[in-house]
């Protein structure tokens, strides 16, 4: 799967969904349909700008607004997106656990995870 940063249309409406990092991963655990092309092509679009790409452009940038808060907080390193990385999708104490020492980070990583939770169920239920 290769990912394309297209150019931006407009602002979509902010939607954090549970705005939670655990509730986000409790919910994704629930998926069914998780590995599908499009439930993955939407997790991994969601947090992008918007493209017009035709495999992204139903979900780009519907979670951008929170990937930017989130990346442009010092908080949120690259060392913690390591540990994020290597915690299995659906081990939410472990995706928890890396935020333990970043709060805040933890605040806009929940409002990016609730949001493309909330934004892809719909194909990944």
């Amino acid at each position: 799967m290769a990912l394309v940063a297209c150019a931006k249309d407009s602002e979509p409406e902010r939607n954090d969904g549970v705005n939670d990092v655990r509730l986000a991963c409790q919910v994704r655990a629930t998926w069914t349909n998780a590995g599908s092309e499009k439930c993955i092509n939407c997790m991994a679009a969601a947090p992008l700008p918007a493209c017009e790409c035709p495999s992204f452009e139903e979900f780009g940038a519907l979670c951008e607004i929170q990937e930017v808060e989130r990346h442009a907080d010092p908080g949120c390193t690259s060392a913690l997106d390591d540990c994020t990385r290597i915690c299995a999708k659906s081990d939410c104490g472990c995706l928890e656990g890396c935020y333990s020492q970043a709060a805040r980070c933890k605040q806009l990583a929940g409002a990016r995870d609730g949001c493309v939770a909330a934004a892809c169920a719909q194909y990944c239920q």
